[in-house]
């Protein structure tokens, strides 16, 4: 958070405007210089993560336990505040079965995947 600005925030929402119904999640980046990435340039989105993956800096040492969980109880309100939004605009929940199935699959394709090092 000491690398936060203004520019570099409206540089990330206006990446993020560009992708159809996005809404939160994190950027995992690159960059060599912390004065152009303050003003939102030089730097290279290497990752997205969606919704579930919780902002890496609740691990900075410098945090306090009750902050980590103040920013994952932020995010996950945020979260369900767009799930509520879009069940307003028509978009409909996936039941206990499709979340069940969804994670038999999910689980069948992690299996393969090589572990990471």
């Amino acid at each position: 958070m000491h690398l936060y600005s203004e520019a570099l925030r409206e540089r990330i929402d206006q990446i993020s405007q560009a992708l159809p119904e996005f809404y939160i999640g994190r950027y995992d980046i690159r960059y060599r210089d912390d004065g152009l990435l303050r003003a939102g340039l030089g730097f290279e989105i290497i990752e997205l993560n969606g919704a579930a993956s919780e902002a890496t800096s609740i691990y900075d040492e410098s945090n306090t336990l009750t902050r980590a969980y103040k920013l994952l109880f932020r995010q996950w309100s945020l979260v369900f505040m767009a799930g509520a939004r879009n069940r307003l605009r028509g978009f409909e929940t996936a039941g206990l079965l499709q979340l069940w199935r969804d994670w038999k699959e999910y689980s069948r394709q992690a299996a393969a995947y090589p572990i990471a090092d």
